[in-house]
């Protein structure tokens, strides 16, 4: 098949070259019932969105083509990150409410589908009992639309972590507790197949998944194609990662006789060679968010690939506000363990066992402060740090302020900024893409 590199001119048409050039269309009937898969699959309105979810931009080109080609069953489908953020922000509660994606079905008449909410089927991938969206599974025409970045446990999320979303919040947890992640995704594409990919490059993440601690970039490329494995390899190359080296890739590539070789993959526009970046995937959490803030004695262990979503997305965004609002505690001594791998050296109250998972695995600690939660959420996880860091004086000011934020937060008349991201108030990053 082929694998079409198109530069992205901030034009409709951009979208439709890069679609018409690996014949993406091909196997698709007027009469079929489509369902997009964009990725939403964290998104706060205080957090940078570039390089982390979809643009509406893209999305609303791909919905517009679909319509011009004469289809009128479409649906938009996500399962977001659920538990952790939806005291602050209406769409943890509400789905794509917010994000520009409820305006982008109405304008078109798709209808929207909150994967979290079900039907589900269950099926078994590889000896694990997962819940998949049924809506994943009975579409005629799937239509996979992931953000050209890298990710801190698989190395990218492309088309294939995409899908991902399809399951239930359970099951997504199960990818992780299994210790067998890049197997599960592998077999999850082999269960669900998409019809066309996507991906949207207009701007592309280092040290991802998200803002939070990753960086984005100002990429303009679209990638797009009807096979996953040559889409995801041609994504992974650009990023500078070598797809051999992306477990899941190598796996399904291995388990389905193909190539991951990209001299074997008809790529039509662009000039590949000229579009490839290096960039890095493993972040150092310490240096990479919080130098920046002036905390000292703080060093994370990286968690593995145990650690799932939710309870990463709620201590990075506690410890972002937390070090703002205390630049000058001293975290030496401090143990973040969150999923069920790592094991904490000490046993005070300045080790933090974040999540069901870690509290579970470390019963025999008497003196670590445990914030329960599947995912925990970010305000018990932020009164977790302030109570074991500070003293009852010290507590005052911030959980004053913290307060005072939180409820502007959720009202919509405060937005939370970092030093880390005065870059994204530069003309390069349009907030009108999303």
């Amino acid at each position: 098949m082929t694998v079409s590199l198109v530069h992205f001119d901030g034009s409709v048409d951009s979208v439709r070259r890069a679609i018409e050039l690996c014949d993406g269309f091909e196997r698709l009937n007027r009469n079929d019932r489509v369902l997009i898969k964009p990725n939403y699959g964290f998104r706060h309105r205080g957090v940078p969105p570039f390089g982390t979810v979809t643009t509406s931009t893209i999305l609303d080109a791909i919905v517009r083509l679909l319509r011009e080609y004469g289809c009128q069953d479409i649906s938009i489908g996500e399962g977001a990150i659920i538990g952790m953020l939806n005291v602050l922000d209406p769409y943890a509660r509400h789905g794509f409410k917010g994000t520009g994606v409820d305006k982008i079905a109405k304008r078109y008449g798709a209808r929207l589908i909150d994967f979290n909410k079900g039907p589900f089927q269950e099926m078994e991938l590889g000896g694990v009992s997962v819940q998949v969206s049924s809506a994943a599974l009975e579409t005629d025409f799937l239509v996979n639309i992931p953000v050209l970045k890298t990710h801190s446990q698989t190395k990218v999320t492309l088309g294939f972590k995409n899908l991902k979303g399809c399951l239930s919040q359970t099951s997504k947890q199960k990818f992780h507790t299994t210790n067998r992640l890049e197997t599960q995704i592998c077999l999850l594409n082999e269960a669900i197949k998409s019809d066309l990919v996507i991906i949207d490059g207009i701007y592309m993440l280092e040290k991802g998944p998200d803002t939070l601690v990753g960086v984005a970039y100002r990429k303009d490329l679209i990638i797009a194609g009807r096979d996953v494995l040559e889409c995801d390899a041609v994504g992974a190359t650009i990023l500078g990662i070598d797809p051999q080296q992306v477990d899941h890739l190598a796996q399904y590539a291995e388990r389905n006789d193909r190539s991951l070789d990209i001299s074997t993959i008809q790529i039509k526009g662009e000039d590949i060679d000229t579009l490839k970046e290096t960039l890095e995937w493993k972040p150092q959490i310490d240096e990479d968010v919080f130098s920046p803030q002036r905390v000292r004695g703080l060093s994370l262990a990286h968690p593995g690939k145990a650690l799932c979503s939710g309870c990463y997305a709620s201590f990075a965004a506690a410890l972002l506000i937390f070090t703002k609002e205390c630049p000058n505690v001293d975290f030496s001594g401090t143990e973040i363990c969150s999923g069920p791998e790592l094991r904490p050296e000490r046993d005070s109250k300045r080790t933090f066992l974040c999540g069901d998972c870690a509290v579970k695995r470390n019963k025999n600690l008497q003196n670590a402060t445990r914030i329960e939660g599947c995912p925990p959420s970010l305000i018990a996880t932020l009164l977790a740090f302030m109570k074991a860091l500070l003293s009852k004086p010290q507590m005052l000011r911030p959980t004053f302020v913290l307060v005072t934020k939180l409820a502007g937060i959720r009202l919509g008349l405060y937005t939370e900024t970092y030093p880390k991201w005065e870059r994204y108030r530069s003309k390069e990053f349009d907030k009108t893409h999303f």
